[in-house]
């Protein structure tokens, strides 16, 4: 990929882009090492188009930024200033070295000569797919790219902000208690942190689901506010070229919009906005789009989880639509023309399995978020038992199933021992900084994945783990119709024991009796 290719103000345009994602990483850094409180004052803004000058403009802001928060970085910040005045007179070539020169100097991360075994174009169809293999080698060495890598990284997440169409594999959820382990941890960001974290290591992606979705929303209420939001798409994107066919992509998509306040009034408008942006998201090669079910009676989600899939375009067998159910939003249930009100946590969960079935959704989310934030943890509303028995009912219904809100180390443990097949875990819980007068988030902390990920597969060894697990693949065999009398007697007994978290006997059984073991 060549940068002669563009015109100049197109590859002036990008050197600007790379400038400022140096900017970024200086303050990163900077926050890491920093032994004080993290503050934020502003949130994510949102994108929007800029000329030449107003970018030049943005990276002088941003300096001005950085200073003022980091006082020992001027000298780092008078450096990208002198190459701002280069600009206007310099050449292409010389103002992308002299930004490499820089990146090298204050990140360290370029490497000095080129890899070897570079592809050619002739081998690889698009420049995407050139990009995505060699983002992939990158993971796989665990080496810094060089120059010529890095500029093509940066052309291709330009190419897609121009429309450029992703042609690669993607990799599906795994049917419950078949998969790699049985709790997949849902790594969740509103993408930048996968690009500079999450994506960066294989073993950071090993049962693991890459979920992207924009999780900040200072001290605002659920009311005014969703506890989870939209991503921005080309995020999404970018997020897709870096993981290509190695871990399930996800993304969250929010409620459904009444501008009206009347359902079947706005329903048509509501079903083809969101059918549309979940269509867009399944033809980038997403596995799971998740769509929270609020403001609405349970009557209604129905009707409105049937209109939405029956407009989405996807490979309903590898892209499932997740319906998400608020623990802690009291839900009226008209489906008998009454209006009874259900407020229980555990009752309004097993609903949420009989509405999620009926409107022919193919995952159950129950999210514990309520006004607070950060959230209470999920697995502090539920009780052991009430939890087991979620994951139990809808596995048994043919549901996958997922637990999200609060998600701190402590609690990984307790997930997996109820074997659900996702939990979503980040944000300024465990995954970013954040300020806690505002409320707005900081850098991606992806050391903590390694941890994440070590206490999921030390709770999936245990006899807790081992025994949900397998009650995972008896109970989604069991909606298949694929267990026989005695395999429906220890799916029963299994079940019975896990909620009462005694399970050697019933494992020791099964070891004693390998005849009984489910292939």
């Amino acid at each position: 990929m060549s940068m002669m290719r563009w015109n100049e103000d197109e590859a002036r345009r990008l050197i600007l882009g790379q400038m400022v994602s140096l900017i970024d990483g200086m303050r990163t850094q900077a926050i890491r090492t920093s032994t004080g409180k993290f503050r934020k004052r502003e949130p994510i803004s949102v994108f929007r188009p800029q000329t030449l000058q107003e970018l030049m403009a943005q990276v002088e802001v941003e300096l001005e930024k950085l200073v003022a928060d980091h006082g020992q970085l001027r000298d780092f910040a008078e450096s990208m200033r002198v190459l701002l005045r280069r600009m206007p007179d310099a050449s292409l070539l010389e103002m992308y070295d002299a930004v490499m020169d820089a990146s090298e100097q204050w990140l360290g991360d370029v490497a000095v000569e080129d890899a070897d075994g570079s592809r050619t174009d002739a081998q690889h169809p698009t420049q995407l797919e050139e990009v995505s293999l060699l983002i992939d080698d990158l993971r796989r060495e665990r080496r810094k790219p060089t120059r010529r890598e890095k500029l093509a990284v940066h052309m291709a997440h330009e190419a897609l902000a121009n429309g450029a169409r992703l042609q690669l594999p993607y990799k599906p959820l795994p049917i419950p208690g078949f998969g790699d382990t049985q709790t997949y941890m849902s790594v969740t960001d509103p993408g930048e942190g996968h690009l500079a974290g999450t994506t960066t290591r294989e073993d950071w992606m090993r049962g693991v689901l890459v979920h992207v979705e924009h999780l900040e929303r200072g001290h605002q209420g659920r009311e005014s506010v969703e506890s989870y939001r939209i991503p921005r798409i080309l995020n999404v994107a970018k997020v897709r070229l870096h993981v290509a066919g190695r871990a399930p992509v996800t993304s969250f998509i929010g409620r459904p919009m009444f501008d009206s306040g009347k359902f079947h009034l706005d329903l048509w408008k509501t079903v083809q906005t969101m059918s549309g942006t979940c269509t867009a998201m399944f033809q980038m090669g997403v596995a799971e789009c998740k769509v929270a079910m609020d403001r609405m009676t349970a009557s209604q989600i129905i009707e409105f989880m049937r209109c939405l899939r029956s407009n989405i375009l996807r490979d309903s067998r590898t892209q499932l639509l997740s319906a998400a159910i608020n623990l802690n939003t009291p839900l009226v249930d008209d489906r008998d023309g009454g209006s009874r009100i259900v407020v229980d946590r555990k009752e309004i969960g097993l609903l949420g399995i009989e509405l999620v079935k009926a409107g022919g959704f193919d995952k159950v989310t129950w999210d514990g978020a309520a006004d607070t934030y950060p959230s209470l943890p999920v697995m502090e509303q539920l009780t052991h038992a009430e939890a087991l028995e979620l994951v139990h009912r809808a596995h048994e219904r043919g549901l996958r199933t997922y637990f999200s809100a609060g998600f701190r180390f402590p609690h990984i443990p307790l997930a997996v021992y109820t074997g659900v097949d996702g939990v979503g875990i980040g944000g300024a819980q465990i995954l970013r900084y954040m300020d806690s007068q505002t409320g707005f988030h900081g850098p991606f902390q992806p050391e903590n994945i390694s941890r994440i990920l070590a206490i999921r597969d030390e709770a999936a060894r245990s006899p807790l783990g081992r025994a949900a697990a397998l009650l995972a693949r008896l109970d989604w065999l069991h909606s298949q119709r694929r267990l026989d009398d005695r395999q429906e007697e220890l799916r029963a007994e299994l079940y019975e024991a896990l909620s009462r978290q005694q399970v050697d006997s019933v494992l020791q059984g099964l070891e004693s009796q390998p005849q009984t073991a489910i292939a």
